[in-house]
């Protein structure tokens, strides 16, 4: 008995495969039908699948440095622009190919097969290593290894698990001519991993383009994304920005979550009388909390954490963000979108008719946003945000230079802080040491002032003419650095009488520091040298972040 449905498919199939064809005598190009045609895989690779469908073509024969390409959609620009870019790159000489949709079809079709016979293949073969490769991978050196070993679609995967394993906070993809390097930003300092053959390396960046929803075709112009990964410790956020450059794109990828559990004030290193100041400070009903310092300081984690700890069910806490780092539940978050109108100023005004209790403000930026501000603050709410300034008393005048009115600052603020992370000594190689004179006596000349409120033991030292303090050698726990984690070292100022009088009159910096250190404000640098005596940091460490 005929089958009428099959019938009718195979009809409707040469019908296709005619129309096609004639369609190709009118373009004067070739045509090829596809259906049940033997594709070799290593064909099929010299053009990723996700590229394959956003511009719906198929690489299928390679005869020399010639290789045939059939186009669904030979009239797209896009596909011409690809293809010669891709010819100038691989010196490959590419011929297009007229083929009907089906034909397209069977191509994806051979993509998947390939995908699923490789996939087989590996479960084979590779089984027990796949079940352990988390745990193969420990450190830089070891990641190092398996970005060698493993294949390109696994590439990302390496990279990636290398990065959580590391506990870096950004991966860097840097192409140049031949090769490309990976680097893993640790504790803040950016250390190479790996360098790897240049043609991997176009592969790797379609996967990030494909997972963080990017244009395929778009390699001239930044681009930013993001997508998610699971980990030992939960979901982990990556952020993606793409950057051309002279060797290609230039890749950045920020992880975020890995510090999640870390987002609590006594968690982060502030000294024990600086967060008494903090927690008082953030306990009054309204007011302003300012932190400031470069990027990369923490300024962030330290808003969240406080946020994380006035996060209770009796009062509504709106946060403005570019972007949103950390989803806490609970706080109704907003992105910020610049480019449609949604600046922190329109953000912060929208904000106020949703009856917060709490708002925290990404960043203050400009003279609108700092009197929004400063406003929201004195009429009953407690506003959160950083401001670029180098140091407590700096923010000040940082306020005053965007263009705030000096009598709205006079009882809005709380709090300033300023801050900076140092990287600590790693404990699995830690050694003692005697320092030089000359540096001796500049940390006793920096940390006099303080002699009185140091403990006795700090004391003893301070005063010793033969000190010894502390330093990491560098093992395979801390990839030879020498250190292993971080801590915020700061400096917290409550505006007195005369602050706010320095502030009417538009004092410089150097007054408003001057007053701040009388009254009792222990500096970034004095802070970080306490951490030298106690053992957790090395002096050239604090004078690495603090010295101008």
């Amino acid at each position: 008995m005929v089958d009428i449905n099959r019938a009718i498919f195979y009809l409707n199939r040469e019908q296709e495969e005619r129309h096609t064809q004639e369609l190709a005598k009118k373009l004067n190009i070739a045509y090829i039908n596809l259906s049940n045609y033997p594709i070799a895989p290593d064909i099929l690779s010299l053009i990723p699948k996700e590229i394959a469908l956003q511009y719906q073509l198929i690489p299928y024969l390679k005869i020399g440095n010639e290789v045939k390409i059939g186009v669904a959609n030979p009239g797209d620009k896009n596909v011409k622009q690809y293809l010669d870019k891709l010819s100038a790159e691989t010196k490959l000489k590419f011929s297009i190919v007229l083929i009907s949709r089906s034909s397209l079809f069977y191509g994806i079709l051979a993509y998947e097969k390939g995908e699923k016979e490789e996939q087989e293949k590996k479960d084979v073969a590779v089984k027990e290593k796949e079940d352990t490769f988390e745990e193969e991978i420990k450190d830089m050196a070891s990641a190092a290894m398996a970005a060698r070993k493993v294949t390109a679609t696994r590439l990302l995967d390496v990279i990636l698990t290398g990065a959580v394993k590391t506990k870096a906070s950004d991966v860097h993809i840097e192409p140049s001519e031949n090769d490309f390097l990976i680097r893993y930003r640790i504790d803040g300092v950016l250390q190479d991993v790996v360098r790897l053959p240049k043609n991997q390396y176009r592969l790797l960046l379609s996967r990030i383009k494909f997972l963080a929803k990017l244009r395929m075709d778009e390699s001239s112009e930044p681009q930013d994304g993001r997508f998610s990964i699971k980990s030992a410790s939960g979901m982990i956020d990556l952020r993606v920005s793409i950057l051309p450059s002279a060797g290609g794109e230039s890749i950045v990828i920020r992880l975020l979550g890995q510090e999640k559990e870390m987002l609590r004030l006594d968690k982060l290193g502030f000294r024990p009388d600086a967060l008494s100041v903090m927690r008082a400070a953030i306990s009054r009903p309204h007011g302003m909390i300012l932190t400031s310092g470069p990027t990369g300081s923490g300024k962030s984690s330290t808003l969240y954490a406080i946020l994380m700890e006035l996060n209770k069910t009796n009062v509504k806490i709106i946060t403005l963000e570019d972007p949103v780092e950390y989803k806490i539940e609970g706080v109704e978050q907003s992105q910020v979108k610049k480019d449609e109108g949604y600046t922190f100023a329109a953000g912060l005004r929208a904000s106020l008719r949703q009856d917060p209790d709490i708002i925290m403000v990404g960043e203050i930026r400009d003279a609108e946003t700092a009197e929004i501000a400063v406003q929201a603050a004195l009429t009953g709410h407690l506003l959160l945000s950083t401001i670029h300034a180098n140091s407590a008393p700096g923010v000040f005048v940082r306020l005053l230079d965007v263009g705030v009115k000096p009598f709205l600052l006079s009882g809005s603020i709380n709090l300033v802080m300023a801050q900076r992370l140092v990287r600590k000594i790693c404990q699995f190689c830690v050694e003692e040491y005697e320092p030089r004179p000359e540096v001796w006596q500049e940390i006793q000349k920096t940390l006099e002032p303080l002699k009185e409120t140091l403990t006795p033991e700090m004391q003893t030292l301070l005063s010793s003419a033969q000190p010894k303090l502390r330093r990491g050698k560098g093992c395979s726990r801390c990839s030879n650095a020498g250190f292993l984690g971080r801590e915020v070292i700061a400096e917290v100022l409550v505006p007195n009488e005369e602050i706010e009088d320095l502030t009417s009159k538009k004092a410089s910096i150097s007054e408003f520091a001057r007053v701040a250190s009388a009254s009792g404000m222990v500096s970034m640098e004095q802070d970080g040298l306490t951490r030298v005596l106690q053992g957790s940091t090395v002096v050239e460490e604090v004078w690495r972040v603090t010295k101008e």
